[in-house]
């Protein structure tokens, strides 16, 4: 018996030594991992014998578990990397007395071969637009003006324009959206020193005849003007000027014409009325019009034109011949007018018209003082009288870059020359045969539309107007 139990206590011991001399095992099986930019899950076996713990030196390093006992698979994931520099860090697993580290490298995103172009157009009043700009990338932004602000935005960066006062050209600048030094986005931008641009804002109609009044050869005077948006965009009429022209391009019943000075980039005005507002008070979504009236009144009594609704109205106040005020309609700043009394379209047809953009900076008693037209022009009354030259007086003239729209209007068998240079209005267009032609009353000049419904404008009005045409507001 006593045997027995020396042998069990020596197996027992050997039991004991054989455990002792097993070596401890901890393994992983790879040393460094190399992830996209795009960050992804990748797993690890880890190979022991022991128990262990795992950590990772830096937080965008996802681990699966943080310890574990034995063979196990580690899960880790990386998250995307958007910086222009690759990242590293590392993952160690510990045991008692074993530590295996894998190194984490992940590269940095790979810009694109070519940056996105974008090109802005900026009016004076300024404006903000949107630069999309590629995901997955951590960018700094660049911009060549003060004028020129950015801020991030859903798709990238929004770009604001400051508004450009007091000011006769036009600028740039750029921003440039930077990956370390690649570039991902450009934007140029062009902000004009005017809210409108030459033919944005036209002409669209003039009724200057007048309703046929019953039993009279006179006409009522429901005349008015319509301006109307022609571009794709939303536009300010804040400042535009409506001018009558001073040259006359008709011959008169009796005979009477003139021949005036050349004037080869401008237009020789007497009447200047001006939309009010600060910039941005009148806005014109593409398509939309605007009525001046020169009497803001409703005609209808008498057979003419409702003109209560007009958008402005030509009020002028004088003790000659006192006017009619519409309170309810907005009127046009007066920065000279020619008559004495009340400012009229000519009923036959004898004047032109053209609507401007002066630059901030200019007023009245600046073009008053600046712009007077000095010269003389001759006056013809059949072939027995002796030409007569006669000064300029009470003519300005108005410089062709300020100029939107132009249009020459006189008589179909009396017209002898165009009241404004060829680059504004190449041709003319006409209400009535001949002066006198009654057939005339009721009618006015509408320029055509095209098949895509924009108003045409070939800067001739011979083409781009339907004369004797049958009023918009009738």
């Amino acid at each position: 018996m006593k045997k027995r139990l020396i042998l069990a206590a020596l197996a027992a011991v050997a039991a004991v030594a054989c455990q002792k001399t097993e070596a401890p095992e901890l393994s992983v099986s790879v040393n460094t991992l190399s992830i996209a930019s795009e960050g992804e899950t990748v797993q690890v076996s880890v190979t022991s014998n022991q128990e262990w713990t795992v950590s990772a030196s830096e937080s965008w390093i996802t681990l699966g578990q943080t310890a574990g006992s034995g063979s196990a698979t580690l899960s880790v994931s990386v998250a995307p990397f958007t910086e222009a520099a690759a990242r590293s860090g590392q993952i160690t697993v510990s045991s008692e007395m074993l530590q295996q580290v894998i190194a984490v490298v992940q590269s940095a995103p790979v810009a694109p071969a070519e940056p996105s172009k974008n090109s802005f157009k900026a009016i004076a009043l300024g404006g903000t637009f949107e630069v999309e700009v590629p995901k997955g990338y951590t960018f700094t932004v660049n911009s060549s003006a003060d004028w020129i602000t950015t801020e991030a935005a859903e798709n990238g960066i929004s770009v604001t324009v400051a508004p450009y006062a007091n000011a006769t050209e036009n600028r740039s600048g750029k921003v440039e959206v930077l990956f370390g030094t690649s570039v991902l986005a450009e934007a140029t931008i062009e902000q004009s020193y005017r809210n409108v641009e030459p033919g944005e804002l036209l002409i669209e109609e003039i009724y200057f005849t007048g309703s046929p009044i019953e039993g009279s050869t006179n006409s009522s005077d429901d005349q008015y003007i319509k301006l109307t948006n022609n571009s794709d965009h939303t536009i300010y009429a804040d400042h535009v000027m409506f001018v009558t022209s001073f040259i006359t391009g008709t011959i008169s019943s009796v005979g009477a014409y003139y021949e005036y000075p050349a004037l080869e980039d401008g237009l020789a005005v007497e009447n200047m009325y001006v939309i009010p507002g600060d910039g941005d008070d009148h806005p014109l979504a593409p398509g939309e019009s605007l009525i001046l009236a020169l009497a803001a009144l409703d005609y209808t009594d008498t057979m003419g034109i409702n003109l209560s609704k007009a958008d402005f109205e030509f009020y002028d106040e004088n003790e000659y011949w006192p006017d009619t005020d519409n309170p309810d309609v907005e009127n046009l700043e007066i920065w000279f007018k020619a008559s004495a009394t009340i400012t009229m379209l000519h009923k036959r047809g004898f004047e032109s018209y053209a609507i401007c953009l002066p630059p901030y900076g200019e007023s009245a008693e600046s073009i008053l003082e600046n712009r007077h037209w000095t010269g003389t022009f001759t006056f013809y009354f059949n072939e027995y009288v002796i030409p007569r030259e006669l000064d300029t007086q009470d003519v300005w003239v108005i410089p062709g870059e300020w100029v939107l729209d132009a249009v020459n209007c006189s008589l179909k068998d009396s017209f002898y020359q165009n009241p404004w240079p060829a680059a504004f209005d190449a041709g003319w267009t006409y209400c009535g045969e001949y002066d006198g032609d009654l057939a005339r009353l009721g009618k006015s000049v509408r320029r055509s539309v095209n098949a895509e419904g924009k108003l045409v404008d070939t800067n001739n009005s011979t083409n781009d107007f339907t004369p004797n045409a049958t009023p918009s507001l009738k």
